[in-house]
């Protein structure tokens, strides 16, 4: 009986052990198969005013419109188009610079599990060159040939210079060389739709999640208007073995404090700063140029602003160094011309070869102010409010500038902030007398902020109602040749002509100021196009 019960004790013992083992090998292996969700929490600051890649016009769209579509390239640290970096596999372009056929990957697929193909393309750029389409970014194709004259209602679409031979093959014809074409596809406005899904979905495009198909890294999840949205990676990507994000959640507060507090308590991995918060995150602070001008746009219907004299009043009297050395403090610098460092020139960088356009004033502020309201025969001005966002560094920004005209013009300006989708719509509508704004650069030439004050005329953005047939002139010829230096020395005339007229101030060439979390790698920021690219994001932790 001992011998048994040795046995029995022995043989429960070495049972247990085993399952004891097997028990933690099953474990193990459950941990090893079930990864940390890769999750990016952001704030995305505004409410994005629309996802439709085609009619989309402001930067916190291309955000989230650059992470869920994709063109035929996609552009990485360097900012050069790359063949493979996008939807394209290869392209030709011939010698006269003219044509372009592009040739599409193979096994590409929308989320819907559809094809992409060559067809989607052909449809979405004539789609945004459509008149009845409205997009105020329709300027952006008019290098194509007879895309201008189909905007304006001129010719057919079948006489705009984009075809599909083929599923693959994308031909392109040019009005002249562009040299920066490539870069234009990156652009948001030159990003595909499935046209099968939008004559489906009609009006409602882009307003929910379910209303839109993807060709990116991610697609939209949740969008919950006004508080946040949430994108999560696309299993039908081409590309998705180097994505490493599972989700990147991105709130919409305006509130700096409440920003700053989210950050501290690890709520959000990454966020920009401005004034007093760049101190506090001094030790861990990091800046770079983003490509952006602020600037004071003058809406030259108005009946003062009509008047180039008093335009210049208005500019010259601010001072540019305290508003970006004591307001705003994330290494920005103060602008005497319109386009910004770091574009290329003719041999160097465009703003440093054409230098400082104009300088501050006080004294000649006054004398300019006081000639053009006597040109006008007024003895006083009529109310005036400055347009500008509602987020805490804007209303900083604005009355910054409303006390300049105070102290300086002895001018009362009334301010009006308001939410950054309805700025927008009324900067758009020409609903205002002078805007703070700001432009960005779409591709990496001084074209993308030249072309944008020539005489209004049907898909462009000049929306300040700007009009001198000389600027037009040299913006015209700059873009007929494929001569660097004519193009050069033409919008460097340009950009004088625009700072003496000025309907538009510029204030500072912008940089973020950002801290992000340690265990954040692989952002890619960008000083054209959008800013940040997250498709290779991942969290190391």
């Amino acid at each position: 009986m001992r011998k048994v019960v040795i046995f029995l004790l022995t043989f429960i013992f070495i049972i247990s052990v085993i399952l004891s083992g097997c028990s933690g090998k099953s474990a193990q292996s459950t941990a090893n198969s079930t990864k940390e969700k890769q999750v990016l929490r952001l704030n995305l600051g505004e409410e994005p005013p629309r996802l439709d890649p085609q009619t989309s016009t402001d930067g916190v769209s291309f955000q989230v419109l650059n992470a869920v579509l994709e063109g035929l390239v996609r552009l990485g640290h360097d900012e050069i188009p790359q063949k493979g970096s996008g939807l394209a596999k290869d392209w030709k372009i011939s010698e006269d610079g003219l044509h372009y056929t592009f040739y599409l990957k193979d096994n590409i697929y929308w989320s819907d599990g559809n094809p992409i193909t060559a067809y989607d393309f052909e449809y979405s750029w004539k789609r945004a060159l459509d008149p009845k389409t409205a997009s105020d970014y329709a300027y952006i194709m008019f290098p194509i040939k007879n895309a201008e004259k189909y905007n304006a209602g001129e010719v057919s679409a079948d006489e705009v210079g984009v075809k599909a031979l083929d599923d693959k093959t994308l031909q392109v014809d040019l009005e002249a060389p562009t040299p920066y074409f490539l870069s234009l596809t990156a652009f948001i406005t030159y990003l595909p739709l499935e046209k099968s899904f939008v004559e489906k979905v009609g009006d409602k495009l882009a307003t929910t999640p379910d209303t839109l198909v993807y060709s990116g890294p991610f697609i939209l999840k949740e969008w919950n208007h006004e508080q946040n949205i949430v994108l999560v990676k696309n299993d039908k990507y081409w590309d998705k073995n180097n994505v490493k994000l599972d989700e990147i959640y991105m709130d919409m507060v305006k509130d700096m404090n409440t920003i700053a507090q989210n950050f501290d308590t690890g709520q959000y991995d990454v966020i920009t700063v401005t004034g007093d918060y760049v101190e506090k995150y001094k030790d861990k602070l990091q800046i770079y140029p983003n490509g952006f001008t602020y600037f004071l746009a003058f809406n030259t219907k108005n009946p003062v602003f009509k008047n180039a004299n008093i335009r210049k009043a208005f500019g010259l009297s601010l001072d540019r160094k305290q508003l970006t050395e004591n307001i705003l403090k994330d290494g920005s610098i103060p602008a005497y011309g319109f386009v910004p460092y770091g574009i290329p020139g003719k041999n160097g960088e465009f703003r440093k070869e054409v230098g400082d356009l104009f300088k501050e004033d006080v004294a000649q502020a006054k004398e300019l102010l006081a000639k053009g309201m006597k040109e006008l025969g007024i003895t006083t001005l009529p109310k005036i409010v400055l347009l500008a966002d509602d987020t805490d560094v804007a209303k900083r920004e604005s009355q910054a500038i409303q006390e300049f005209w105070r102290k300086n013009l002895g001018v009362n300006v009334e301010l009006q902030n308001v939410p950054f989708k309805i700025r927008l719509q009324m900067y758009s509508q020409g609903q205002f007398d002078v805007i703070l704004t700001r432009w960005g650069a779409d591709y990496n030439d001084p074209m993308t902020f030249m072309d944008l004050w020539v005489t209004e005329t049907s898909g462009e953005p000049n929306r300040v109602f700007y009009s001198n047939p000389e600027y037009d002139r040299l913006i015209a010829e700059a873009k007929s040749t494929n001569n660097n230096e004519i193009r050069m020395e033409n919008m460097k005339k340009a950009e004088e002509i625009l700072m003496e007229d000025m309907p538009i101030s510029p204030l500072f060439f912008s940089a973020t100021a950002y801290v992000q979390q340690d265990y954040v790698k692989g952002i890619v920021r960008h000083a054209v196009g959008v800013d940040n690219d997250w498709k290779w994001t991942y969290i190391e932790k």
